[in-house]
């Protein structure tokens, strides 16, 4: 189960988020995704792993697998950021390995934010001895909510949405993005296949109501 960017655009979208030099990691029910360390040998053997499976890689572009760990190396220096987040800074990272807490020893997948040019787009990738329990949905239920919470810079976080493309074959991630809020914007053929461009749109701002609890924390 795996989706990934395609060699087309989304729309342009000025980043309004901060990210963190050091991103810290994100726990949900069942897994920990841990920040992707970049050239960590642990981490490329657990990425090279999923990466090296034709039936994985099929669901990506460019549909090549990766031979050696030196490739799937060079793909993971790919998830750092060359356009700067909001603050300006550049060189930044929100990608994460994911791990089971009833397995902390094993890296069953992947999954952040791509890249924020021309817009923030997800992406991920997971071993198939894993498809079908819930992982990636709930593996990217934890990224999106972490993602929205990051500081923002006033007034260029407005209808700020993440994108995500997607094979309309792969049903299994069609139904993952759409179970977390995805819903398609347009569809295009490539290369005999049809992809799905899809949107998610930021939650709407907390709105403290005189004379709750929240008042007094």
């Amino acid at each position: 189960m795996s989706t990934s960017l395609f060699p087309m655009s989304y729309p342009e979208q000025a980043v309004a988020a901060i990210i963190p030099e050091e991103v810290p990691p994100i726990f949900t029910e069942r897994l920990l995704l841990r920040p992707l360390r970049i050239g960590n040998d642990e981490d490329a053997a657990g990425i090279f792993s999923i990466r090296s499976r034709q039936d994985v890689v099929d669901w990506l572009w460019p549909r090549v697998v990766d031979t050696t760990i030196e490739e799937t190396k060079a793909q993971m220096t790919r998830k750092v950021f060359k356009d700067p987040d909001a603050s300006g800074a550049v060189g930044r990272l929100f990608f994460f390995v994911i791990i089971p807490k009833d397995e902390p020893d094993r890296i069953i997948g992947s999954l952040g934010v791509n890249s924020l040019s021309p817009a923030p787009s997800v992406g991920y990738a997971m071993h198939p001895s894993y498809w079908g329990r819930g992982y990636a949905s709930e593996a990217l239920r934890g990224v999106i909510d972490a993602w929205w919470k990051l500081p923002r810079v006033d007034g260029l976080g407005q209808n700020e949405k993440l994108f995500a493309a997607v094979n309309l074959a792969n049903k299994g991630s069609v139904k993952v993005l759409q179970r977390n809020g995805f819903t398609t914007y347009e569809e295009v053929v490539l290369e005999g296949d049809t992809v799905a461009f899809m949107e998610l749109e930021s939650p709407p701002p907390a709105v403290t109501r005189p004379g709750t609890m929240d008042d007094h924390i």
